[in-house]
């Protein structure tokens, strides 16, 4: 059991649990030295040695370091303590994921929610520059981190569902394969619940819709009573009318949501950027002024993942 005041693998000062869940536990704590403020991310104690777990675990850090991001979480590196648990090392991000603030606040006002979007397009054109697929999109993998000087940064966490494409780069190249679970109902695209040829950056595209959607409406476009009803509402590809759901959203803008979701993949935005451009004219920022440049390989340096939570809150699965 890991608790506050703990020293790990003697460097890492464990300062106060961030979260726990299905997946396992995060921690913030403190390398030593230089005192450097890092989030430590850890499996379930009866979960580890599952070498299967293990693998994806693993598999998760590495893609997630792969990606030099302004709107990726860092993942530092991995280490292990002695018994040979293995864990991942991040950058600690002071916030709460848009989840938690949809709870919080109800929908949000519209530029508001188009600019986290917007954020979001970045960081996954990043991610999808090298080839990798984060098929699993959702509110709670996207961290609305702040800034030392009070500004918000969303930060795309959570890669333990991503895919290699068959054009992934050379920084993706030699990072095993991922089996093929489905995400996270209802952010799950049609294709995915087919399980036809496989999630591409389209799937995210999907994805990111539904998250627009439920970000201004309150409600996901498709989540029903039972887990059955969802997928078929998925499916049927009968997208509600958003200009329904709150009287100031446009037309337009309501179309690239309706566009995103289209149950033909080939209807819908080829890439984040055709779509982060759409968004554009509703965005508090007209200007391409969030940082959008990927810069590839492994961080140097200290970073983390999803788990950068504010205390109490907790997005794992």
């Amino acid at each position: 059991m890991i608790r506050p005041g703990q020293l790990l693998a003697s460097k890492y000062a464990v300062k106060r649990v961030i979260g726990r869940g299905g997946g396992g536990i995060v921690v913030a704590a403190e390398h030593e030295p230089p005192e450097l403020r890092v989030a430590l991310k850890f499996l379930r104690p009866d979960s580890w040695r599952d070498p299967e777990v293990r693998r994806r675990f693993l598999r998760e850090g590495q893609i997630a370091a792969a990606v030099r991001s302004a709107h990726v979480v860092r993942v530092l590196g991995i280490d292990t303590l002695p018994d040979g648990e293995p864990f991942l090392v991040m950058e600690l991000l002071e916030g709460c994921d848009l989840a938690a603030l949809l709870g919080a606040r109800g929908r949000l006002p519209r530029r508001e929610a188009v600019d986290y979007v917007r954020q979001a397009c970045a960081g996954l054109a990043d991610v999808h520059a090298l080839g990798i697929v984060h098929r699993d999109v959702k509110p709670s993998n996207l961290f609305l981190s702040r800034a030392a000087d009070g500004s918000k940064r969303v930060k795309i966490v959570d890669f333990g569902m991503a895919e290699l494409t068959a054009n992934a780069t050379q920084t993706a190249n030699g990072l095993a394969p991922n089996s093929i679970d489905m995400g996270s109902p209802p952010f799950v695209a049609p294709e995915q619940l087919r399980a036809e040829g496989g999630a591409d950056a389209k799937s995210d595209v999907w994805a990111l819709g539904a998250v627009l959607f439920t970000l201004l409406a309150g409600r996901s476009p498709f989540e029903r009573r039972y887990l059955s009803e969802t997928y078929r509402a998925i499916l049927s590809g009968d997208v509600p009318d958003l200009t329904r759901e709150r009287a100031d959203v446009e037309r337009p803008l309501a179309a690239i949501v309706e566009r995103c979701l289209a149950a033909d993949r080939e209807q819908r935005f080829a890439s984040m950027r055709e779509l982060r451009t759409a968004l554009t004219p509703f965005s508090s920022q007209p200007s391409w002024r969030e940082t959008s440049g990927v810069r590839h390989g492994r961080p140097r340096g200290k970073a983390n993942t999803k788990s950068a939570h504010h205390e109490g809150e907790s997005s794992l699965r």
